[in-house]
């Protein structure tokens, strides 16, 4: 049995491999609280040293492809976003490190045009719960 990569990398979504991903991203967001109190002048002045702490972290994986409509993966895909379930996106490398996502999609958009000569998708993932995964584990 072939894998289906993109880069040396393997996008599954609740265990089921997608093919044909063109592009795959994984973002954090940090958002900050100023903490900044009477005491934090700056010596010898009367001006103010702001103070920020980490106040909660956002995390989204989005990716794209090219529609293969007898795809399981990207039937699998397809399915959890038009429903709203919950989903597990695992994304490894090409020795089975990564992360496995937890969370649920909150766009999918299909689209193609004559021009472009293909139909395409995508979608973008909040991530909710996030766990390393160890290509020693997978063996």
């Amino acid at each position: 049995m072939t894998e289906k990569r993109f880069a040396g990398t393997r996008i599954e979504v609740n265990g089921i491999v997608v093919a044909k991903i063109t592009s795959f991203t994984h973002s954090l967001e940090v958002e900050e609280a100023d903490v900044t109190g009477l005491g934090d002048v700056d010596e010898g002045s009367s001006v103010f040293r702001q103070k920020f702490i980490a106040s909660a972290i956002g995390e989204t994986a989005a990716m794209e492809g090219v529609v293969l409509v007898d795809d399981a993966g990207q039937s699998e895909l397809k399915r959890v976003a038009e429903s709203g379930q919950d989903a597990v996106v695992k994304h490894t490398d090409e020795n089975g490190n990564g992360y496995e996502l937890t969370g649920f999609f909150t766009t999918y958009e299909e689209e193609g045009s004559i021009s472009e000569g293909v139909y395409t998708f995508s979608g973008e993932f909040r991530v909710n719960e996030k766990s390393v995964v160890s290509g020693d584990e997978s063996a």
